[in-house]
């Protein structure tokens, strides 16, 4: 089973989505992002009975990454992880706190926990507090997800509203739906 019947989301076939995008439904395709991160990423984490802020950052990083590559339309991010990092950080929300001072974030939080199982640099993860105290090198992984959730519900509003991000979306999606086909 695969191609056109492969479930994007729990509510969106590839088949469905293909109608979607061509009858330019952005309104139903911004709730359909939505629902895709919500599934994959953030719900999973903020259901389990067992919150650990550690578990809730290595997933946030990988929707920062997916996310930012939406916005950029990138069919893949291999070589460009980092890139994608400081580009989500440089856009005008919440996280623009975590841009600049050399990559930081990417080198000792998003490389550290995916490669090592482990911040570097002294940083810490907590579920209380600010989401970043950069006195006390620590990051609030609960307030992390729920940024990052508002982050996906603005994303799905601009696919609405915004033609570049409209086409970078659809560029991603191809390639996603591309990827479903093969075997």
């Amino acid at each position: 089973m695969g191609g056109k019947s492969t479930r994007l989301s729990s509510s969106v076939t590839v088949a469905q989505y293909l109608i979607l995008e061509q009858a330019g439904n952005r309104e139903a395709l911004g709730r359909f992002i939505q629902e895709r991160f919500n599934e994959r990423y953030l719900r999973p984490v903020e259901a389990s009975q067992e919150k650990h802020g550690f578990t809730m950052l290595a997933i946030g990083c990988l929707a920062i990454e997916t996310l930012e590559s939406f916005y950029q339309g990138k069919a893949n991010t291999k070589g460009e992880s980092e890139k994608m990092f400081n580009g989500f950080f440089s856009r005008d929300t919440p996280f623009k706190v975590f841009a600049g001072n050399n990559g930081w974030f990417y080198k000792n939080i998003r490389c550290g926990i995916l490669h090592q199982a482990e911040t570097r640099g002294g940083w810490r993860v907590l579920r209380t507090g600010p989401l970043l105290d950069a006195s006390q090198k620590t990051i609030n992984a609960a307030r992390f997800c729920q940024e990052l959730r508002k982050a996906v519900a603005y994303y799905a509003k601009q696919i609405e509203s915004d033609d570049s991000c409209w086409q970078n979306f659809q560029k991603k999606m191809r390639a996603i739906c591309d990827n479903c086909s093969r075997s």
